[in-house]
């Protein structure tokens, strides 16, 4: 286990590189982890736990540096944060909000 190597997933990938991901990092062939996955899942009562563990990795793993993925995340992050910040700005901004007072509720008859 190296400790200055993060966990990411990998190029060398079957459906998203997860699980050679985490066998790069451990230094084992990818397979063996592959092999590990497949054997949880042919489980019966463990299928679902197993599927939920593998999306929550997919979710957590960054992708390889370099590539598509890596740069989509950061390219709309940053459009995100963006326009987070600008529809916190008109949010907060009192000039556009109108307050309306002293409304009465009629019934249409």
């Amino acid at each position: 286990m190296n400790n200055d190597k993060k966990i990411r997933r990998s190029r060398n990938r079957l459906i998203a590189g997860v699980c050679a991901g985490i066998a790069e990092y451990f230094k084992i062939n990818p397979w063996v982890i592959r092999g590990l996955f497949i054997i949880l899942l042919l489980i019966p009562h463990i299928q679902f736990v197993t599927i939920c563990i593998y999306v929550v990795l997919l979710a957590i793993l960054p992708a390889p540096k370099g590539s598509f993925f890596e740069n989509f995340r950061a390219h709309f992050g940053e459009q995100g944060r963006a326009a987070s910040a600008e529809h916190k700005q008109r949010s907060t901004s009192t000039s556009n909000r109108r307050i309306i007072k002293d409304v009465r509720e009629h019934d249409i008859h």
